[in-house]
């Protein structure tokens, strides 16, 4: 990517024109490419952000064009290396458009041909880049996001006759000009996502950070067997990397750890990394949250989580300066000027008076998004501590593997209570809070006696509790701060900084304190 470029924009129009081209991730380019871009428009923008130069006619590692007619073929033929690509856009539809597409590259003579519809929206940046030619993908995409609205249902009967028409937009075809791979035998992806073999790309979320997912649907199979992550920014790079390391710590000092994703293989693509995992299948936690299930929940989740738990307390010595003094600091720069020295130095005062602890896997995204509830019988390793609760935890790029107990259980509860309560679309998650801190409140009986559960099983001392929740809280503002930054494409200003979800509950955690001395 031309980092200084997208470093220029601001982050909702980074994050648009990276949309646009998420299709390059099924390319087999590991590494930043040469483009050789035959459109114009926003594509060619978003293009810019992720492509290298101006190749010279035949050079190219990749070629950008639109429907594949005779001319746009040999242009794109003309100007791409021998076993480089050739990609194909088009964002009006065409009738038979995605059939005679992919028939033309193929007399043309190119090889791995996949074509992709990106919906459901063409007014909006794609949700998913859906290949037309695997009926197991579109069930599978159907089947996980069900039709819940009037307009939902109509929008699903309208891509029915657009597809049986071939008339849907926009669609991308990836062709693969014959010729001696860009590096053979080194692309571990290979043997996960092969080239032959459709796959469903996955592009969701609001931010440029967020990673592409892609299911490859291989033979017969009616669902994939892995995931396959691409990181679409370098900060994501990270990210990633991070999740690698968590995953194959997990597996080596927790092997009985049930619903935890395994590594399969690592590699690169257009320069960023990617990451492919054994897929883990459930429901989603967070649709069957409710007040009647909040306790039985937290208890399930506690179960879960202490699996992670190491079992001999180590010295604050060990980890302190690590676990709480950096992230203090950071609380410190990055929001003291907008939550007072008073309550920096308060919160210092309180964290200071932590003991020794058992260490702890922390996944630091422990949300009812992330957890999914696993068919009886499902649980990827039976017998492990834990694995009674029948729960699977997703997404590990947040992780800590040498970390501190209790913080991902306060974070599971606090989330489930906002969704509960629709706290977060309200921006009411302080009132939630300041009611799960009363336990003379139902759902506040239920967390207090959860982390004490918690803390009696995992050995954590229950003096300890309230400081590692203002911990929890201290930890997560630095990712409010990362992501007001992006969104300011700069400093935050302190009105931002003020609205932070997290530092309100940092803040109402310091009040809660104050009344408890």
């Amino acid at each position: 990517m031309d980092e200084p470029v997208a470093e220029s924009l601001a982050e909702p129009e980074l994050n648009a024109l990276l949309r646009r081209v998420d299709w390059r991730f099924l390319c087999r380019q590991r590494e930043q490419p040469l483009i050789a871009d035959l459109r114009s428009g926003p594509d060619s923008r978003a293009l810019d952000l992720v492509g290298r130069g101006l190749p010279v006619p035949g050079a190219a590692d990749v070629a950008v064009t639109g429907f594949p007619t005779r001319l746009a073929l040999n242009g794109a033929r003309d100007a791409v290396r021998l076993g480089g690509e050739v990609v194909c856009l088009w964002r009006l539809p065409r009738l038979a458009g995605p059939r005679r597409a992919a028939r033309r590259l193929r007399r043309a003579g190119l090889l791995d041909v996949r074509v992709l519809w990106a919906g459901p929206d063409p007014r909006h940046p794609p949700q998913f880049w859906l290949p037309l030619e695997a009926p197991a993908a579109t069930a599978h995409l159907l089947a996980t996001r069900p039709a819940r609205s009037w307009r939902q249902r109509l929008q699903r009967a309208l891509f029915g006759i657009a597809a049986r028409t071939g008339l849907l937009a926009p669609v991308c075809a990836v062709a693969r000009v014959p010729g001696a791979a860009a590096e053979p035998g080194e692309d571990e992806l290979a043997g996960v996502l092969p080239a032959e073999a459709p796959a469903l790309l996955l592009t969701g979320g609001q931010r440029s950070i967020n990673k592409v997912a892609a299911l490859p649907f291989a033979g017969d199979r009616a669902r994939p067997g892995a995931v396959v992550k691409f990181a679409r920014v370098a900060a994501a790079d990270a990210a990633l990397e991070r999740e690698a390391e968590a995953l194959r710590r997990v597996e080596r000092d927790h092997p009985g750890a049930e619903g935890v994703p395994r590594v399969l293989a690592e590699s690169r693509r257009w320069g960023r990394v990617a990451l492919a995992e054994s897929a883990v299948y459930g429901q989603p936690l967070i649709e069957q949250l409710s007040h009647q299930s909040f306790a039985a929940d937290g208890e399930r989740v506690a179960a879960w989580l202490g699996g992670l738990v190491g079992t001999q307390p180590l010295p604050p010595e060990r980890w302190r300066e690590r676990l709480v003094e950096g992230p203090l600091s950071a609380f410190e720069r990055e929001f003291g000027a907008v939550a007072g020295t008073d309550a920096v130095a308060r919160a210092r005062e309180l964290l200071g008076g932590l003991g020794p602890l058992p260490p702890a896997c922390e996944h630091r995204d422990c949300s009812p998004w992330n957890l999914l509830a696993l068919a009886p019988g499902a649980a990827t390793a039976p017998g492990a501590a834990g694995a009674s609760a029948g729960l699977a935890l997703l997404d590990w790029e947040s992780a800590e593997p040498d970390g501190l107990p209790a913080l991902d259980l306060v974070y599971f509860l606090a989330n489930a209570a906002f969704v509960i309560d629709g706290a977060l679309e309200s921006g009411e998650t302080r009132a939630t809070y300041r009611r799960l801190l009363d336990p003379g409140s139902a759902d506040g009986g239920a967390f207090a006696a959860t982390l004490a559960g918690y803390g009696d099983r995992a050995g954590v001392p229950a003096e300890h509790l309230p400081a590692l929740r203002l911990l929890c809280w201290t930890v997560h503002c630095r990712s409010d701060y990362r992501h007001l930054e992006m969104a300011a494409a700069g400093p935050p200003s302190p009105e931002a900084l003020r609205g932070s979800p997290f530092l309100g509950l940092v803040e109402e955690e310091l009040e809660w304190a104050e009344r408890k001395r």
